[in-house]
């Protein structure tokens, strides 16, 4: 390269740090965290503590007789920390961060050393095949975990959690030893596919700093199938290549690719939220679509739950479905397939006609296909708000958890109204205000990806955003201002 070079070089890579945003590992004690080589095992040895401990905590135990198990849920500390505040946080990280959680998630670490002891064994791991890697099996593990939450109450009941988590413990440390390279995150996690479709849009991204940099790399190191077993400072364990990240939907921020780098060209950028820069998909993958498809059913079921009036419209059917079979046992199944079958089908068959209708789709299962990512948005969104409104709602029980950890003395007083219920700790009407700005927003956001994914055809996309957008705004006006 000659002297004249240099400037116009330096100046087109200050142009694509610029672009990409700020590079947190500017900051030296993010930098130094990043970089040591106990990130992200510590965390995650914590954390997978802290899930056993929970697991162990709720075996067999079952709410009191002549209590209602929702308030029983409040009671009990794990179901309040696992369903009434990690999962909310969980879901609001995804949408902001991205896949943050997968950085310090136990699971990946119970996984990676099962991998590495079968490896150690001379055990013959199996490559995730292409039905597996394409997130299928992730969409029936959700829907299953879905309908177990409304068919058993699997979010209300501390000796059902125990069992899940025992199983996502289980299923970690089995697929590690049968499959490699990270086989459990990529195909086997009930939430991955919420995790990689929410945070497509995240504001914290791997990145590489300079185009040209990667371009005249000669030690690829974080491609490089040798680094892969390496304790720390590994080539991409997701099989990724990250010089041409342009997505977040598979990183996993662990980081490893920032360690590994010689000639230290990737960064850890905090950008705007669904940043023009990244790659958009016309098409979503059907795994991806029926995922979202089955999220919508649910989400809606959820913003319904917090006004009584539209939680009544939303399970009249099933409750008359209920009534018809004569089987009061089957209610909560019954709701459950009209959450994730029934309601999804009617809601997507009527926007995929309006786009068909507007000559934007082949057919339905086109319309579906170029509606699941900017729909998502949305979808997310209402995730967002439902959880929201439950930690809200929730979070003044955890004194009381904290005192009374399973909960049962504490249900007690409060079924039997000797013990008044914590306040919310904020008036429904704020949380309604807070629900629609974040609802607007979403909006705004997913008409944009429609334009940027769909082209010179996106306004035949407009019609069905709004309309969800729309009805998810109403329900959380409803929430404050029409009860």
């Amino acid at each position: 390269m000659s002297v004249s070079e240099l400037p116009l070089t330096a100046a087109i890579e200050s142009e694509e740090r610029r672009i990409q945003g700020f590079d947190l590992l500017r900051l030296q004690p993010i930098a130094t965290l990043v970089r040591w080589a106990g990130f992200p095992y510590v965390f995650q040895a914590a954390l997978l503590a802290i899930f056993v401990a929970l697991a162990v905590l709720a075996w067999g135990v079952y709410p009191p007789d002549g209590v209602p198990d929702k308030l029983f849920a409040k009671s009990n500390l794990v179901n309040l920390l696992v369903w009434g505040l990690w999962w909310p946080a969980m879901v609001w990280t995804a949408v902001l961060l991205g896949r943050v959680w997968c950085a310090v998630c136990p699971l990946e670490l119970l996984a990676n050393g099962s991998e590495r002891l079968a490896r150690g064994l001379g055990v013959k791991q199996r490559v995730l095949g292409k039905w597996l890697r394409s997130g299928a099996l992730i969409v029936a593990i959700y829907g299953l975990t879905q309908m177990l939450v409304a068919g058993v109450h699997l979010h209300r009941v501390p000796a059902y959690t125990s069992l899940f988590l025992w199983s996502l413990l289980t299923t970690a440390a089995v697929v590690g030893f049968v499959f490699k390279d990270r086989a459990f995150c990529r195909a086997f996690c009930p939430v991955g596919l919420l995790l990689g479709t929410y945070g497509r849009g995240a504001m914290l991204a791997v990145r590489s700093r300079s185009s040209r940099e990667c371009g005249t790399c000669t030690s690829n190191d974080c491609t490089r199938a040798c680094n892969r077993t390496r304790l720390d400072g590994r080539s991409c364990p997701s099989l990724l290549n990250p010089a041409r990240l342009n997505s977040n939907a598979d990183c996993l921020v662990c980081g490893q690719c920032l360690k590994v780098c010689q000639p230290d060209n990737m960064g850890l950028f905090l950008r705007r939220p669904f940043h023009p820069a990244d790659a958009r998909e016309a098409l979503a993958s059907w795994p991806v679509t029926l995922f979202v498809m089955l999220a919508s059913g649910f989400v809606i079921s959820e913003l319904c739950s917090e006004w009584a009036a539209a939680k009544h419209i939303f399970v009249w059917i099933p409750e008359e479905a209920t009534t018809w079979l004569g089987r009061a046992s089957l209610g909560g199944w019954v709701e459950g397939v009209w959450t994730l079958l029934a309601v999804p089908a009617l809601v997507w068959l009527l926007l995929g006609a309006l786009v068909v209708t507007a000559r934007g789709a082949t057919g339905l299962g086109d319309a579906w296909r170029r509606l699941a990512l900017p729909l998502a948005v949305v979808i997310a969104a209402g995730h967002m708000c439902k959880g929201l409104a439950k930690v809200i709602s929730w979070i003044g029980f955890l004194p009381l958890a904290a005192r009374d950890p399973v909960g049962a003395e504490t249900v007690r007083g409060l079924a039997a109204k000797t013990m008044p219920p914590p306040a919310a700790l904020l008036p429904m009407t704020a949380v309604s205000v807070m629900a629609m700005v974040l609802v607007l927003t979403a909006a705004y956001f997913a008409l944009r990806e429609v334009r940027l994914a769909q082209g010179e055809t996106s306004e035949r996309y407009v019609a069905p955003v709004l309309a969800l957008a729309g009805s998810f705004l109403f329900i959380v006006f409803g929430w404050g201002f029409l009860t």
